[in-house]
């Protein structure tokens, strides 16, 4: 009973049989948290970059697109995230300038960096959205701040999100918090997330697990996303 597959009898067998507490139901396995009918696959960040071109990069940009077309073909709303910058320097704070030159962007090149008509500023091309997906630049870290993301979610009464995407100690992070905050069930696909600071993906992820986050990888999710075998 996977996918678009689970019809109404079903789906009100799923709910009755849901953990219970204090009168609300809750979900009590991985895969009622993230069921077709309930889940958002978000991927954050994952940009028209060079770094994406070849080695381990490459291999989570693989799967990330292997995973939004498991989606799709369950039902799966999916959600695509970029930043979204200027023209010129129109949304950057001061404190968030001071943030940047902390951490070693040279103040002189800032405006060219993030001049919106670069080829950066983009979904990476490889994962081709479709149509049906909904594309969503942002200002901020959090795929939460000053979108719609959540308005949507709702409209389309969902209520996990599932998370892939780039940086697992910066925008994921920061996704992560928000959305926890909302009451939102989060899944973290593990073997989706990537950051350029090893030791801060491995602190994000160790702290996901702290604040009881569900954990997964997007092979699991490919076998609870998959659709029941046609009957012969």
């Amino acid at each position: 009973m996977r996918g678009p597959h689970v019809d109404a009898r079903c789906l009100r067998a799923i709910v009755a049989d849901m953990l219970t507490i204090d009168g609300k139901r809750v979900c009590e396995t991985l895969a009622e948290v993230v069921d077709p009918s309930r889940a958002a696959l978000a991927v954050i960040d994952i940009e028209s970059s060079s770094m994406w071109d070849d080695g381990p990069d490459r291999a989570i940009l693989e799967r990330v697109k292997r995973l939004t077309q498991a989606a799709r073909d369950a039902g799966v709303p999916v959600f695509f995230f970029y930043n979204f910058r200027g023209p010129g320097l129109r949304n950057f704070s001061a404190a968030y300038l001071r943030a940047l030159t902390n951490l070693g962007h040279p103040a002189g090149e800032l405006t060219t960096r993030f001049e919106p008509a670069a080829d950066r500023m983009r979904v990476h091309p490889r994962l081709e959205p479709e149509p049906r997906d909904i594309v969503i630049p942002k200002d901020r870290g959090s795929a939460f701040k000053g979108t719609d993301f959540d308005l949507l979610l709702r409209t389309l009464q969902r209520e996990t999100v599932v998370v892939a995407g780039c940086s697992t100690d910066w925008c994921v992070e920061a996704t992560a918090w928000d959305g926890n905050g909302l009451d939102y069930y989060l899944v973290m696909v593990e073997d989706c997330l990537r950051s350029p600071r090893p030791d801060g993906h491995k602190a994000a992820l160790r702290q996901f697990r702290a604040i009881g986050l569900d954990m997964t990888t997007s092979a699991e999710l490919l076998h609870l996303w998959a659709g029941p075998a046609p009957a012969p």
